[in-house]
């Protein structure tokens, strides 16, 4: 049997194309590699109030700070200055983040204060808002509206994200 050109080229195209989607996606998988050479898919999740970690990142593989395993140095970077700002605010005694401690809400971070807190905060700048507590991951309506702010909160009552107008 004689095998056309072009079949054969296809084919070797498209094994090429599948070996580095495979690949790509086995990179970019949260995957901790085990002392014992096991793979492990357990990963442990960034505090809220750090909010997302970078998108862009380089294609190393390193260390991360405990107890977070193994990924780029990008996301080391990150997680170190997460973790130095952690500690700063805990030297400083408030347990939270403020760009300035004078400031108001929407400027000052209302994340780490319990959800009644947050409430009064928010009161104290706009009286006529509806505010609304809620718990983290709780099904929302989408619509947008200027008199409403939505607090999410956790297990605890700490709020979880920074609260805004919508």
């Amino acid at each position: 049997m004689r095998l056309n050109n072009k079949v054969v080229v296809s084919a070797i195209v498209l094994l090429a194309i599948i070996t580095a989607t495979s690949t790509a996606a086995f990179a970019d998988a949260e995957v901790n590699i085990k002392a014992d050479g096991t793979m492990s898919t357990d990963r442990v999740p960034f505090p809220a109030h750090w909010g997302p970690p970078p998108l862009r990142q380089t294609r190393d593989y390193v260390q991360l700070p405990e107890p977070y395993g193994r990924g780029s140095s990008t996301i080391r970077k990150w997680i170190e200055e997460k973790m130095a700002e952690d500690a700063a605010a805990a030297d400083e005694g408030t347990g939270r983040r403020f760009a300035n401690p004078d400031s108001k809400w929407p400027d000052k971070s209302l994340i780490g204060m319990t959800g009644e807190e947050a409430e009064q905060e928010i009161h104290n700048v706009d009286p006529s808002l509806e505010v609304q507590i809620i718990p983290e991951d709780s099904m929302v309506t989408m619509d947008y509206r200027e008199d409403r702010v939505r607090i999410f909160v956790n297990a605890d009552g700490k709020v979880v994200d920074q609260p805004h107008k919508g």
